[in-house]
């Protein structure tokens, strides 16, 4: 074996010591910072809507709710917007929050004359979409009237799956 070898092979074994190393750490860091909510209560959040009013999730306890994370600059959000807001019209027994997640305040206002919420919808303004372990948007979790996480989806809603999801928080 030459010196040089020698050395690839040696930076070889550091490098993939490294990567490996960089990958437990990042595992056990999402997992510290993503806890499970399911089936435990609801962490606390809350949001502003463009009226000012805040909604706080813990302030709903007693109904079911569907919350929602969305962004104005997310695609599948625009998307899932009109089963979200024909199901809120049709299930008046059940609470639809918004949570505008990692967004400006233009853009929030925008998405708003764009595509109006009939429910309220905002900014998150205590709380953080990482309690609930939100990783991509759109993500919708059912809260039974109890504050129990029941379930979560991530990605678009189509009328199907969201009446499968709230069937099991319906009372």
């Amino acid at each position: 074996m030459t010196r040089r070898s020698v050395a690839v092979g040696a930076v070889a074994v550091v490098l993939g010591s490294v990567l490996m190393l960089s990958l437990v750490w990042g595992l056990q860091h999402a997992a510290l910072s993503n806890p499970p909510v399911l089936g435990r209560s609801a962490p606390n959040l809350a949001i502003q809507t463009q009226s000012g009013d805040q909604v706080s999730v813990a302030g709903l306890n007693g109904k079911p709710v569907v919350l929602n994370f969305w962004a104005s600059w997310c695609g599948p959000c625009v998307q899932e917007g009109d089963v979200l807001a024909s199901a809120s019209s049709s299930h008046p027994g059940v609470e639809f929050v918004g949570a505008d997640n990692r967004d400006t305040t233009s853009g929030f206002q925008a998405f708003e004359q764009r595509h109006p919420h009939v429910y309220p919808a905002g900014p998150i303004v205590s709380g953080s979409y990482q309690s609930y372990g939100v990783a991509g948007l759109p993500a919708t979790f059912f809260i039974d009237a109890h504050g129990v996480v029941a379930a979560s989806f991530s990605g678009p809603l189509d009328a199907s799956t969201l009446q499968h999801y709230m069937a099991l928080i319906a009372t």
